[in-house]
């Protein structure tokens, strides 16, 4: 009997795993059912091929999914219903699947080939892994393994699989490792030999049920158990269960990302993510059905290119879990904190915030990944401005001086100026460090101080000692050394490093006068945001200005910050622009659903060290999820999928003359006269986000240009003339971004029979022998309609003939005006009656003479 007691823990635990475990997420989440062509349930294999198209694997056969479609291959296999089980992509591209029933088939451009059959293979494929060069290696659950080599199918059989369960395995240099329901076995491979070298000892009785080789650290493997997940050095006899991960877990499935993170697959709690450095567990996170994700049974769980996350799941189908692009946390409600004035980077892997309400620490809770903000209590007193992090300690500009926190004694000390305070009271609007370790400090109404970190001041600069002004809203320590300063309408100043003051904006160098941020990116150009007149670039040289005209999504610029690949992200008033230097793009973002809170606050702006970028808000902060990776401009290739005629699929293989196909489509089409309404579906993929595509196409031999850009992926022709054409189509990430490279594929429409070289001979061998025959029975018929007749038939047939052929050429000239094709048949009508009279005057001639001839021939005879 259960009592009370036992029940209140139970629902404790609960409670506390819940809150271990859950909170904001970074991703977003979608389901492939049935509403989306995809009926498969339960999903046991998941791959990408080369070309991008992802392979899933379930109860409903295969299916391949290019972003948009999600094809069901069933029709063209030769295992139809049967349930796939394993696949994997061989070196040179192809893709090997096997069955739950046994068997394994290769899919050569959409179509199956078996290699080997179920009667040869009666038992369930649990993996099929590529190794080597051309070279699959399949795993059976009870009856050992499977070598493919172009074709060639060795089969090792070994008495210790009779007894055993086995789920993975791995290959590695002559050794094979698999995963039982009895522990880690060691194989070893000589020649067509399989040798087992038994268990790892430390496995013993333990069910592993997955195995991933880690690409990052050499020689390591993570096994997935049911009692949890676990780490292994192939050099080493002993595994070690991950620190942090529960043990109650069982693991059926893991894959690893780009970010050094672990997607570990469960039988019953879903998916987990396990955030590493290098191999030490930093965070880890359970999606599962207590926090909105669709199945705690996971069977697959995979990796795709783009490093997207693919889920199979037991039950409930496909789930993609989508990095989110942005990240909006809310600080008023909760925290009752406002104005997120300037933020800094703290330790490794945290962030400290200057707010009205004092300073705020975000940091990670072991083993989770959410951000949790910490208000400093000890600062609520002051309101902050601008914040330095060096080291424990906090510099900190409030709107009533200076003041260093020392964030780990948790003590506050004012800092002054000897002999003199000149600091006390004033607003502080900028903190930053130089090259050399000191601090430059901007006190509104009083310059610039240049000072020590004890405090000793350098040099002072301002209005009663020749600065430009007392009102400095932006410093800017570069690269070199030298020093930047923005005002708002006096402009921007620059020290040389060693030299003497600049003012660039009073000497229309630079021609804006209200700055706001100066940041610099890794190539050495300097860019400057400013209140109303956009965002400058200077190069060393020149300085180039980008404004609302070039796209930006207003001239109001207040915080600017270089990703990690260089591109600059600009907060303004209502969003973000992200200008994109290597390609002279800009993009926007103001959707107040994916940004949350829109208003980026002047210099509040931060990248962390995983490279994500957080801009302060009135009411939060904005989180830019890992800018170079979910916005670079990736380069990819348009795949010409299939061609429809009359809206309609067809197997093209019968109009080429070959056997099998050598690419997705024949490369030889030929197509008949009246089968000249085509549709061409292309598409480029992009798993992640296929709206985002644009594409441009053209029919050469038929268009003059590229069509216009637009999102939609196929494109119909009608009514196409006999000929050759080419169908060119490209993509772009930007629809102001296109290059030369294009997909293409020729193919030929066929001329009717009657436009045939030899149907026209036919045709002028038939009018020949008309005339011919005219000709002929002239001479020997008495009847002088009757010659009239065949003369008019041959001629009216001839000028007929003419004038079809001339008819096209004539209605280009006439425009198919009415009355100039009356005309020309006037034309022709008052020439057939000349011509028939002469002839037909001729051919009664020619009659008589004939006749006069044969006469004369029987007078011979007779008097002969």
């Amino acid at each position: 009997m259960i009592t009370k007691k036992f029940t209140l823990f139970v629902l404790g635990f609960v409670t506390i795993l819940t809150t271990l475990y859950s909170g904001p997420r970074d991703f977003s989440m979608l389901v492939y059912n049935a509403d989306r062509d995809f009926n498969g349930v339960f999903i046991y294999t998941i791959i990408q091929d080369e070309d991008g198209f992802l392979w899933v694997g379930g109860d409903d056969g295969l299916y391949r999914f290019d972003g948009k479609q999600m094809l069901n291959l069933n029709a063209k296999d030769s295992a139809i219903n049967n349930l796939v089980t394993a696949s994997v992509v061989s070196s040179d591209g192809h893709l090997f699947m096997g069955y739950y029933e046994g068997g394994i088939s290769i899919v050569e451009h959409g179509r199956y080939r078996k290699i080997v059959s179920k009667e040869d293979l009666p038992n369930k494929v649990n993996r099929l892994r590529s190794h080597g060069e051309k070279t699959i290696w399949g795993l059976t659950q009870n009856k050992g393994l499977i070598r493919v080599q172009e074709d060639s199918v060795t089969h090792f059989s070994h008495s210790i699989f009779d007894q055993l369960i086995s789920y993975d395995f791995m290959v590695y240099q002559d050794f094979i490792y698999v995963a039982t329901n009895e522990g880690f076995l060691e194989l070893k491979v000589e020649g067509d030999q399989l040798t087992s070298l038994g268990f790892l000892e430390s496995t013993k009785g333990l069910q592993i049920n997955s195995i991933f080789q880690d690409d990052h650290v050499k020689n390591l493997v993570w096994l997935g158990t049911n009692d949890g997940l676990y780490s292994h050095f192939l050099e080493s006899r002993d595994i070690k269960p991950v620190e942090g991960f529960p043990a109650h877990v069982q693991v059926s499935s893991i894959a690893k990302d780009d970010l050094n993170t672990l997607w570990v697959g469960t039988k019953n709690h879903g998916l987990v993510e396990v955030d590493l450095n290098g191999i030490e567990v930093t965070a880890i996170t359970f999606f599962n059905k207590q926090n909105g994700f669709e199945s705690n049974q996971v069977g697959e769980v995979y990796v795709d290119h783009e490093n997207e996350i693919w889920v199979g799941t037991f039950g409930r189908g496909l789930v993609q879990l989508n990095r989110a692009y942005f990240h909006h946390y809310e600080l008023y409600k909760p925290l009752a904190v406002q104005g997120i004035h300037s933020i800094a980077n703290y330790r490794e892997d945290e962030l400290i915030l200057a707010t009205e309400q004092g300073l705020v620490h975000a940091y990670h809770k072991a083993m989770r990944d959410s951000l949790i903000f910490e208000p400093l209590k000890y600062t609520q007193d002051y309101s902050f401005t601008s914040i330095l992090v060096d080291g424990e300690v906090v510099w900190a500009g409030t709107r009533d001086g200076v003041i260093k926190v020392n964030l780990l004694q948790k003590t506050i000390e004012r800092i002054g100026l000897a002999p003199k305070d000149v600091m006390e009271h004033h607003l502080i609007r900028e903190i930053v460090k130089d090259n050399d370790g000191n601090l430059w400090i901007s006190a509104a109404g009083n310059g610039v101080y240049h000072i020590k970190p004890s405090g000793e001041l350098i040099n002072l600069y301002n209005t009663r000692l020749g600065f430009y002004h007392n009102e400095i809203f932006a410093i800017f320590p570069d690269q070199a050394g030298n020093v930047w300063f923005g005002s708002h309408a006096t402009g921007l100043a620059l020290l040389p490093k060693g030299g003497e003051m600049q003012f660039l904006s009073k000497d229309e160098i630079f021609p804006a006068f209200d700055i706001n941020t100066i940041t610099q990116s890794a190539d050495g150009n300097i860019w400057i945001t400013t209140e109303g007149s956009g965002i400058y670039r200077f190069d060393g040289e020149n300085f180039k200005q980008f404004t609302a005209k070039d796209g930006l999504l207003s001239n109001y610029c207040n915080a600017a910050v270089v990703d990690d690949i260089g591109q600059i992200w600009v907060g303004h008033r209502l969003g973000i622009s992200l200008i994109q230097p290597g390609y002279d793009l800009i993009r926007t973002f103001h959707h107040p659903g994916e940004l949350g809170e829109t208003e980026a606050e002047l210099n509040s702006v931060c990248k962390d060290r995983h490279g994500n970028i957080f801009f302060g808000n009135p009411y939060g902060v904005t989180k830019v999820n890992l800018p170079h990776f979910n916005f670079k401009i990736a380069k990819r290739h348009t795949h010409i999928k299939d061609l429809r005629l009359f809206y309609n699929a067809t197997d093209l293989l019968k109009y080429s003359g070959k056997a099998k196909l050598d690419d997705i489509l024949p490369s030889d089409l030929t197509f008949p006269y009246d089968e000249n309404h085509i549709t061409f579906d292309f598409v480029s993929i992009n798993l992640r986000n296929p709206e985002a595509i644009y594409y441009q196409y053209m029919l050469v031999g038929f268009d003059k240009g590229w069509s216009p850009v637009e999102k939609s992926n196929y494109a119909t022709y009608t009514n196409l003339d006999p000929g050759t054409y080419t169908f060119r189509v490209r993509e772009s990430d930007h629809e102001a971004l296109w290059d030369d490279e294009y997909t293409a594929i020729t193919f030929r429409v066929n001329y009717p029979y009657w436009e045939m070289w030899w149907f026209y001979l036919l045709q002028i061998a038939a009018i020949t022998l008309i005339v011919w025959l005219t000709y002929f029975l002239s001479g020997r018929l008495q009847n002088q309609f009757a010659i009239r007749l065949m003369v008019y038939i041959s001629v009216f047939i001839a000028f007929e003939y003419v004038h079809t052929e001339l008819e096209p050429y004539l209605t280009t000239v006439s425009g198919e005006t009415p009355i100039f094709q009356v005309a020309v048949n006037l034309v022709l009508a008052l020439c057939l009656l000349p011509i028939e009279i002469r002839l037909t005057h001729y051919l009664k001639l020619r009659a008589q003479a004939v006749e006069a001839k044969k006469e004369l021939s029987a007078t011979n005879q007779v008097e002969a």
